[in-house]
């Protein structure tokens, strides 16, 4: 069993440096995520931690027990009256397959409210998420093309993330068969 920390918790209880410095540290495990999303960077500072400031999202993080100064896994959530969304959830390759994920998304669940928030990845991302999406009964709800990223499908699981998209819609339906 892991720590599972809270970054709102420290909202207050540390001072604004600590705050920002360790901010900083969960995002630069996932600042790989910039492959995928050009525009993550700018999401992070100007939409995650001011929601977490606000209240409408959080970000939950694991230390290595072994280093405290180094975050190994990550998962920024969002709720809101429009929106129920697990953003992102990693875990560092190394720290893999011990159950770190899986702890992470339950205590995310918790915070969230929902066995099935709304949940978006590339496609090459499957076999990542594979066990989850079987567990929790996650369905595939949408799927957009270019999204992101040219030539880069994003599915959406438990909702979606356009308005207008049926094309997109009808897409789905047939993967979900």
């Amino acid at each position: 069993m892991v720590k599972i920390e809270n970054l709102k918790e420290y909202i207050g209880k540390i001072s604004q440096e600590d705050f920002f410095k360790l901010s900083l540290k969960i995002y630069e495990i996932t600042s790989f995520l910039s492959k995928d999303y050009p525009k993550y960077k700018k999401w992070f500072f100007t939409k995650q931690l001011p929601g977490v400031m606000e209240g409408e999202r959080n970000i939950l993080f694991v230390r290595n027990p072994n280093n405290c100064d180094e975050i190994i896994s990550v998962a920024c959530l969002k709720k809101n009256n429009a929106e129920t969304k697990l953003c992102n959830l990693y875990v560092k390759d190394e720290y893999r397959n011990l159950g770190i994920g899986t702890q992470m998304l339950e205590e995310s669940i918790k915070w969230l409210g929902t066995p099935k928030p709304l949940v978006t990845f590339s496609e090459y991302k499957v076999p990542m998420f594979s066990k989850f999406i079987i567990k929790y009964n996650w369905q595939l709800t949408e799927v957009v093309e270019g999204l992101y990223k040219h030539n880069n499908k994003e599915l959406c699981f438990n909702g979606t993330i356009t308005k207008k998209n049926e094309k997109n819609k009808t897409l789905s339906k047939k993967i979900n068969g």
